[in-house]
């Protein structure tokens, strides 16, 4: 068991808990209790004292608020270990449960990070307890010497004095860092993590188009497609700020943060995780032998251009990915064209022995080029942002089945 890190969200409060934690903690003194009742002080103390360095040292405590402070990537030089957000993948079983902890960490995988001497979460926890058994050794000498300081000042004054001087020491830290995120900012690394969306109706609908097509091998295999996509979870990749870090725990994002996340990101793929694996889909590894094919417009993501046609600059293709049985990923990509078609007929490989070769036809010398399939690509398809927005609608796919 471990005290759990908290979310750096909580910035603010962790801070001014740890303030007024520090002030208080200050202002007692031995001579507040009877004597019997000193040893019970003392221990109370030693505790406070192991929390609030436990406190003081949490990412909450240690992260610039709204932003990166550079602490964690100090800390990770010495502990080989990050502290930042955690990614999280679902593993399912056949009866469609997902393992693990929340966001499906394997339990032996949760036990060995635990486990690790070097994790920033054990060198706290270990720190907080070395405070504490210090503050437990030396509580006798600390007393005599606040209560010598109080006999040359005031009655009271020496104690508002200490408490001001710790809780403002607290707070002074909080402040430091703050200044030291100011300066890491512009090295700052971007946070990059699958956040759970809800299928746009217009991809949904082209999905269902490709689903509804009659299956070219087996209709099983087409229904078993179907029964996974309609129990499926959706995830995509973007980039996030500083300010929704949280540790190792899920954030949960209102509309508007969702809408902030998703804006401007080239979204090409879009992760799918059913609920309901069983039947598995056969073949295991796949892409779904029905794609739909459409032509980039020039301004595709504009709903004006789009019912205006637009120029066409291009062509892309939906596709579904199947991995491990299971439907894996929704695949907005440059379609592989079929060139051997072209170029092996009939009379081609009647007349073709071993080490003939078959140069591709390319019309004009002039204009002839010879690529690789490693150097064809689409620059259209490069250059555009392709936002859940402008993925395509079914009305402009046109339909290809493998093999024809």
């Amino acid at each position: 068991m471990r005290l759990p890190d908290i979310p750096q969200r909580h910035h603010r409060i962790v801070r001014t808990a740890a303030t007024l934690a520090a002030a208080s903690l200050a202002l007692v003194r031995r001579r507040d209790v009877s004597a019997e009742n000193q040893r019970c002080l003392r221990l109370g103390t030693a505790l406070a004292t192991g929390g609030l360095t436990w406190l003081t040292g949490t990412t909450a405590f240690l992260g610039k608020v709204g932003g990166s402070s550079g602490i964690d990537e100090f800390l990770e030089s010495f502990t080989g270990r990050g502290t930042g957000p955690v990614s999280y993948s679902y593993e399912v079983d056949a009866e469609g449960r997902t393992g693990g902890r929340e966001g499906g960490v394997d339990p032996e995988a949760w036990w060995d990070e635990r486990a690790d001497l070097k994790s920033p979460r054990f060198l706290n926890a270990a720190t907080a307890v070395a405070a504490g058994a210090a503050g437990w050794a030396l509580w006798p000498l600390t007393e005599n010497i606040a209560a010598a300081v109080d006999k040359r000042l005031p009655k009271g004054v020496g104690r508002g004095l200490n408490a001001v001087a710790s809780g403002g020491l607290v707070a002074l830290t909080g402040a430091v860092i703050d200044t030291v995120g100011s300066w890491a900012d512009d090295g700052e690394e971007t946070n990059w993590a699958p956040v759970e969306i809800e299928l746009p109706a217009h991809i949904r609908e082209s999905v269902e188009l490709l689903l509804s097509q009659p299956h070219p091998n087996s209709p099983s295999t087409a229904e078993a497609v179907r029964k996974q996509f309609d129990s499926a979870q959706f995830f995509v990749w973007v980039t996030y700020p500083d300010s929704l870090h949280s540790g190792d725990e899920p954030v949960r994002l209102d509309s508007q943060q969702l809408a902030q996340v998703l804006e401007g990101e080239d979204i090409v793929s879009i992760e799918v995780r059913p609920r309901t694996v069983s039947p598995s889909i056969v073949p295991a590894m796949q892409t779904y032998p029905i794609t739909g094919l459409t032509c980039v417009a020039d301004h595709a993501d504009d709903s004006a251009d789009r019912a205006a046609g637009g120029e066409a600059k291009g062509s892309m293709e939906l596709s579904i990915e199947i991995v491990d049985g299971r439907l894996n990923r929704l695949d907005l990509g440059e379609p592989i064209a079929d060139t051997d078609a072209d170029m092996l007929t009939a009379a081609a490989l009647r007349d073709s022995v071993p080490g003939t070769l078959h140069p591709e036809e390319t019309g004009d010398e002039d204009e002839a080029a010879y690529w690789s399939s490693l150097e064809i690509t689409d620059e259209v398809f490069d250059e555009q942002v392709h936002t859940l927005e402008s993925w395509p609608r079914p009305e402009e796919l046109s339909i290809r089945v493998d093999g024809q």
